[in-house]
């Protein structure tokens, strides 16, 4: 007799849109170091080591460089500055994307919220699939052999929300709301 032994409903709970190259260079922990610190200003690798030393990540020089080399190769960083000192170039890196370490909340007791914005970002959505030039340059590019839908589209749009939260986190009305300084390029 065969009989069911569990079942669970599995309800996503985040998106990301990441290319391979991308989710690889995230694969190690000192990188999503790395890409929080440089959330805060840009900086050369000496300084970065310096501060990942301070926070028990005791590593050379040049694994520090190596893992600047890969976040930059995957899009992730990129130089902002190049400076000339004592016959040696400095270069100052900058973030492409916001990275987060933190454990995650139970965020249950803010399911009313969560239901709310993601009313209002149904809505968001609605506009973007309706747009007319998103729809002739979108729209059917790619359909999934599996189940025949166009993933492409939900990949396009998601880029396009999450490019503008990154927009949104650099702006100066986030900055003042959430009590911080905008990010400096010193």
């Amino acid at each position: 007799m065969v009989g069911t032994l569990f079942e669970n409903e599995v309800r996503l709970k985040g998106v990301t849109t990441l290319g391979y190259q991308s989710a690889h260079a995230l694969n190690d922990p000192v990188r999503i170091k790395i890409l929080e610190i440089l959330r805060h200003k840009q900086m050369t690798t000496e300084e970065i080591n310096k501060i990942l030393r301070r926070a028990g990540h005791k590593k050379a020089t040049t694994t520090i460089r190596h893992h600047l080399d890969i976040l930059k190769n995957a899009g992730l960083i990129e130089v902002t500055k190049m400076v000339e000192a004592r016959g040696a170039v400095r270069k100052y890196y900058m973030p492409t994307l916001c990275a987060f370490s933190y454990s995650v909340p139970n965020l249950e007791n803010q399911s009313k919220l969560i239901w709310e914005t993601s009313s209002r970002l149904l809505k968001v959505l609605k506009s973007i699939f309706e747009d007319e030039k998103f729809a002739t340059e979108i729209n059917g590019k790619y359909t999934c052999n599996l189940c025949k839908d166009d993933h492409y589209k939900e990949y396009v749009a998601f880029e396009i929300l999450n490019t503008a939260l990154a927009r949104t986190l650099q702006s100066e009305d986030y900055a003042i709301m959430i009590g911080g300084k905008k990010q400096t390029k010193k």
